[in-house]
């Protein structure tokens, strides 16, 4: 099992940054390599794109599907940017703002191989 997420972080801390409120406008995607039990930072991507007054989101997860991710942990999106993210075939998991990147992808690896097995 391979899983490649990519997560909106506030900063360039990795592991230990914290996940933005926002999606398609926060500062930085952290873009994480999963596999069996472990898990390491593939990556970490600043937003270039936080000043566009609209269409960012879409940008994005295109971004983010170029670079490989399969997955985006990200707290609520729009039902646009969600249906592209079905339409491109990634998986989005909802997950609360302000919690830490080591956190969440632990719980998404457990939920991950609950649904393998």
């Amino acid at each position: 099992m391979k899983l490649v997420i990519a997560i909106p972080t506030k900063g360039r801390r990795g592991l230990d940054d914290i996940i933005d409120a926002v999606f398609a406008r926060a500062p930085y995607f952290t873009i994480i390599e999963a596999s069996d039990r472990s898990y390491r930072v593939r990556k970490i991507i600043k937003n270039e794109f936080t000043d566009l007054s609209h269409g960012v989101g879409p940008i994005i997860v295109k971004l983010l599907k170029d670079v490989g991710v399969d997955a985006i942990a990200a707290p609520k999106v729009g039902c646009g940017v969600e249906e592209l993210i079905r339409e491109l075939g990634l998986k989005h998991y909802s997950v609360g703002a302000g919690a830490r990147v080591r956190d969440v992808i632990k719980s998404i690896l457990m939920e991950f191989e609950s649904t393998q097995s």
